[in-house]
């Protein structure tokens, strides 16, 4: 952990000012001095000036601002002292460190197959008590989640209404509407989801049916398609 120098000049605002980072601080003791620890920007020795100020286990929020006059720290009880120039920097790399750590946490990633612009993504469909996987294309243009017969026949599927599937080229087919218990992709469970269910006419093909958006409008994700995978964007 880099320790940092705090400034003891209480500074008064002349300048406008901008918030960069807000966070909780502890102040705490060791071999080095006492120091100020916070959650987001490391920690930071205080000087002899302003140890009067602190007390070792004291607790509170902080923040750091900036005006033309450089970069302070503010807490509620004791007001807002100005940094060096070596600190800022240190400053400025912790909160970029923090900062991309932050975005990893954020992210969950799913592995997928690419073939050409096709993007194919596992799932897991639940009913009745039953579990299936699937191997779903992830389709924008699907209203609904869109699923080959084939597949649903491992759910025995009992509760299930007749109706007709619009494709490409305006051809209407028969299809079933069911109400599936869940569907389960990446990080993410979608309940009570309902599903089309068709028999799939043709090639044979890879996947099991349409990822539509009944299942997606509710998530931020992106596609990799250089490393295979969806990187979901937690909410």
């Amino acid at each position: 952990m880099k320790k940092l120098l705090l400034l003891g000049f209480i500074l008064s605002f002349l300048f406008p000012a901008t918030v960069l980072a807000d966070g909780n601080y502890f102040i705490g003791k060791d071999e080095g001095g006492v120091y100020m620890k916070t959650d987001r920007n490391g920690s930071w020795y205080i000087d002899s000036q302003s140890l009067k100020l602190f007390k070792v286990g004291e607790k509170g929020r902080y923040s750091v601002g900036k005006d033309k006059a450089g970069t302070f720290i503010t807490t509620a009880k004791h007001g807002s002292f100005y940094i060096d120039t070596e600190a800022q920097k240190n400053l400025e790399r912790e909160t970029e460190k923090y900062n991309e750590r932050e975005e990893q946490t954020d992210k969950i990633e799913t592995s997928i197959i690419v073939e050409g612009n096709h993007v194919l993504v596992p799932a897991l469909l639940g009913y009745g008590g039953k579990e299936t996987e699937a191997l779903l294309l992830l389709d924008t243009g699907a209203s609904v989640v869109v699923l080959h017969h084939e597949t649903t026949e491992r759910l025995n599927l009992s509760k299930t209404q007749k109706s007709k599937l619009m494709i490409a080229g305006g051809q209407a087919i028969d299809a079933h509407i069911v109400k599936l218990d869940y569907v389960k992709v990446g990080p993410f469970t979608k309940k009570n989801l309902y599903a089309t269910v068709i028999q799939h006419e043709g090639p044979p093909v890879k996947h099991s049916g349409l990822l539509g958006m009944n299942f997606l409008q509710d998530y931020e994700y992106r596609i990799d398609y250089k490393r295979k995978v969806i990187e979901w964007k937690k909410s």
